[in-house]
């Protein structure tokens, strides 16, 4: 009997760090950006193509028309994906037809640096160093604490609490409601990270090394995970409660955490 791609790469991950491909090997090589969104990954291709990945087997196909070329940034929130345009524009896009329409004020985030999601909001940061919290039904935003967040480098949302990795590699916790914050782990500690997913409680990280990291978010406490074998990761993200890299060469990567 002829076993299923998802049974395959159970098979193969058998120990934190253990990673199998899923998916024809190079097939997400065009991907400019992506999120994930109710248990699917979301890609969009230098093509302007936006495709619904099953990570589990795959399986992918095309959401809608090409006309998504110019989005700067992808994230899903409440059963849709919204993005941020080039041209500052933010658009609800349907992850079921790929319709899409704008929400908010054209252009009014044009200086987007950072953005994630917490709790059923969209929280940005722009160059001026100001953090920022949407309303994504209906795009109405306001400011949150002083302008000190313009050395952030990524954001990502975690139970109730905002992390960024700030430039210089330090890791801070982020007060959603204040935009207080304090630092988390060593300054620098994070520096060379090049890709980064929060899953499940945790953040997880890619370093230059090549080696991967879960980090206790609100400790900054972290430790290795396998071996210094993911140097080509480009991207990763949590998907649902499994983790997933898309390497430099455009495969698609399944990873046991635990």
């Amino acid at each position: 009997m002829i076993k299923t791609a998802a049974v395959l790469v159970a098979l193969l991950l058998s120990a934190p760090g253990d990673w199998a491909r899923v998916g024809p090997k190079g097939a997400w090589v065009a991907t400019l950006g992506g999120t994930s969104l109710d248990g699917k990954l979301y890609t969009i291709e230098s093509t302007g193509a936006l495709y619904s990945t099953d990570p589990a087997t795959g399986t992918w196909k095309l959401v809608g028309k090409p006309e998504f070329g110019n989005t700067r940034w992808m994230i899903g929130v409440a059963g849709a994906l919204y993005s941020i345009e080039n041209d500052g524009s933010m658009y609800r896009i349907d992850p079921n037809n790929g319709s899409w329409k704008p929400i908010g004020e054209k252009g009014a985030w044009k200086g987007t640096i950072a953005i994630t999601e917490l709790d059923g909001k969209i929280y940005t940061v722009e160059t001026s160093g100001m953090l920022f919290v949407t309303e994504p039904s209906n795009g109405a935003w306001k400011k949150i604490g002083k302008p000190e967040f313009g050395n952030t480098a990524v954001l990502r949302g975690l139970n109730g609490m905002l992390y960024s990795i700030e430039k210089d590699g330090s890791l801070f916790a982020i007060d959603p409601k204040t935009g207080t914050w304090s630092q988390k782990g060593k300054k620098g500690e994070w520096g060379p990270t090049i890709a980064i997913a929060a899953l499940n409680g945790k953040l997880y990280t890619v370093e230059t090394s090549g080696k991967l990291y879960v980090t206790e978010p609100t400790t900054g406490a972290w430790k290795s995970i396998g071996k210094p074998e993911f140097g080509t990761t480009k991207r990763m993200f949590g998907v649902g409660k499994k983790l997933y890299t898309i390497e430099n060469d455009g495969s698609l990567y399944a990873v046991q955490t635990e």
